[in-house]
């Protein structure tokens, strides 16, 4: 049988004695802590995720970016969004 590392307290268990949640591991005893702590980062993410592609859009439009770019329906520009680094930590399953 595998062995995994919670998430919380870092202590190898079993993988049968391990939960899973939104990607993350934790043992019986932190298996609470660790839902409320994803739940909260990925709210997290939403927003700054939200207010990344806002903002990187806004700058492309002040910048005069949009007279060679495509736009959607409202007439503001289609950007490639940058990544943020929460985003990449919540898909890396990292609290």
């Amino acid at each position: 049988m595998s062995k995994s590392i919670c998430a919380i307290c870092k202590q190898e268990f079993d993988d049968g004695e391990m939960y899973e949640y939104r990607g993350v591991l934790a043992c019986e005893e932190h298996f609470d802590e660790v839902i409320e702590k994803r739940d909260y980062q990925r709210q997290q993410v939403m927003e700054t995720t939200e207010a990344s592609v806002r903002s990187q859009a806004d700058g492309e439009w002040a910048n005069g970016g949009y007279k060679t770019m495509k736009t959607d329906n409202g007439g503001r520009p289609i950007t490639k969004v940058k990544e943020p680094q929460a985003l990449k930590d919540y898909e890396d399953g990292k609290l």
